[in-house]
């Protein structure tokens, strides 16, 4: 890492009090004049290991006294906290740290925070995400500088890491709890990855390696990916795409883009692939109250609005006065109008022809409609050849009959052939649907 980068930032190092951390800050403290960045120190004593983990928060302080390191010092019961939010002892003493770590930044307390990650926490990392059976793009592993964090030691093995501990007389703390092979990252550090290397020469380099060119190709396949997308109203258009490396990815941009970060899976991402197959206007749920949606171009991820305050009114005689069906609502006039209006055909139609027995409707089981010069027609048949979205087609107002299953107009797109205009028609009326 080039320190040159930090001049006059504020660096605060996590200390712990083990070799990795104490090695780190005695480097940044012995190079903090040369680079000119102001250097401070950070530990969090996480109530877990009862008087040694008071006696490691007296070492760091001792140390930093000695060193002239300013120390930040914060504290928390992490085995009450994981109890209470009812997650790992690991992930609470883990949301702590980067509790107190964002705290420092916000208050302005520092600009940078450092950590003693290294090689072998790399290749672990790698490692333990490839045997999860992560994706190309969760196996990337850390990065020299993310945020505010940085890890100048990222590409120094932990043999140098001890090496220049003992160079230069350092004195260290050792958890205990870091050699219990109960937790699956120590069973990696300890047991899989020592065996492993001692198997292949140079595995540990080489799995760091993997996860960087793992890294440019992910960032080449989502650049490509970006090309299916489009920014829509109501969410993101994603184009119709038979690479599943690229569309998965356009899918993820999407999800993302709306605010879902972590709750999906790789069953999700296989689902919206497999929904490009199915009939338009099919759908898929998704979390964080998204969906997904097949239109005539590729798929729709958006949020889903809440319905539940629309409620479609009951059926009504037809009049001249027109019609609110709650989502929609229709207008007759006497007056021409444009041909479109708000997306949806204006459509013309014979007053005179309309029975008196005719009445706005939703539609129902059995009906039927006079297709304009084209015969007979199911109203579900009509619904699928005119590409109606299946979520709109209980919404759209009909003029039909009360009592009956033949369909006179199904407002916003189309009239049937017994109430057409002809040169005999003495009042033509114009149906306007508006969506509310």
């Amino acid at each position: 890492m080039n320190l040159h980068n930090f001049s006059n930032k504020r660096i605060c190092v996590a200390v712990s009090g083990g070799v990795d951390s104490l090695s780190l800050l005695h480097y940044l403290k012995s190079h903090e004049e040369e680079f000119g960045y102001v250097l401070s120190a950070v530990h969090c004593e996480h109530g877990i290991r009862g008087g040694e983990s008071l006696a490691d928060m007296r070492f760091v302080q001792e140390t930093c006294e000695a060193w002239n390191v300013p120390l930040f010092l914060f504290s928390a019961d992490c085995p009450s906290l994981a109890k209470a939010e009812k997650v790992s002892l690991e992930t609470a003493a883990r949301n702590f740290r980067l509790q107190c770590f964002a705290y420092l930044i916000e208050q302005n307390k520092a600009d940078f925070i450092a950590t003693a990650h290294h090689l072998n926490d790399e290749a672990e990392t790698v490692l333990f995400r490839l045997a999860r059976g992560a994706s190309l793009s969760g196996v990337v592993g850390m990065v020299e500088t993310n945020g505010y964090f940085i890890r100048p030691f990222l590409n120094r093995t932990r043999a140098e890491i001890v090496a220049y501990a003992k160079e230069n007389g350092l004195v260290w703390r050792e958890d205990k709890t870091n050699f219990e092979t109960d937790a699956t990252r120590n069973k990696l550090r300890l047991e899989i990855l020592p065996k492993l290397e001692n198997a292949v020469a140079g595995a540990t380099g080489n799995l760091v390696r993997f996860a960087s060119l793992a890294d440019e190709d992910d960032t080449l396949l989502y650049e490509l990916a970006e090309k299916l997308l489009t920014q829509e109203e109501d969410g993101y258009a994603v184009a119709f795409c038979d690479k599943k490396p690229l569309f998965r990815r356009a899918c993820l941009l999407a999800l993302k883009g709306l605010g879902v970060d972590r709750d999906y899976t790789a069953l999700h991402l296989e689902n919206l692939c497999d929904l490009q197959k199915l009939e338009r206007g099919a759908k898929q749920s998704l979390p964080k109250a998204v969906e997904a949606k097949k239109t005539e171009t590729g798929i729709l991820l958006y949020k889903k609005k809440l319905l539940s305050f629309v409620e479609k009114k009951a059926e009504e005689k037809f009049t001249k006065k027109g019609f609110d069906g709650g989502r929609y609502e229709v207008t007759v006039s006497k007056t021409p109008v444009n041909e479109f209006k708000n997306g949806w055909r204006v459509l013309r139609l014979d007053g005179e022809k309309i029975p008196d027995t005719a009445v706005f409707r939703f539609r129902k089981e059995g009906d039927y409609i006079q297709r304009f010069g084209g015969g007979k027609k199911s109203l579900k048949k009509f619904f699928n050849e005119e590409k109606i979205p299946v979520d709109e087609r209980e919404y759209l107002p009909l003029i039909a009959e009360k009592d009956g299953s033949e369909v006179y107009a199904v407002c916003g797109v189309e009239i049937s052939e017994r109430v057409k205009v002809t040169e005999t028609t003495k009042e033509t009326l114009y149906l306007i649907l508006q969506k509310k």
